[in-house]
């Protein structure tokens, strides 16, 4: 099975930053325990704080679609 990586962008209404930023981080915890889960990193632009990156890696494509 070959490793499935994922760049996934969320950009958040500028009064809303602060509300989405506390959502993705609770994810993170969880997702990084599913099995296949290499890493999963959540990334925030320094110059739009309203951008954010996860930056995920999984073992295999089967293994992140049952996560999903």
């Amino acid at each position: 099975m070959a490793k499935l990586t994922i760049v996934a962008n969320i950009k958040a209404n500028p009064d809303k930053v602060n509300l989405v930023k506390a959502e993705l981080i609770k994810l993170i915890d969880i997702t990084r325990a599913e099995e296949g889960c290499i890493n999963y990193d959540l990334h925030q632009d320094n110059d739009i704080p309203a951008h954010f990156v996860f930056y995920e890696n999984w073992e295999s494509r089967e293994l992140w679609q049952t996560y999903m």
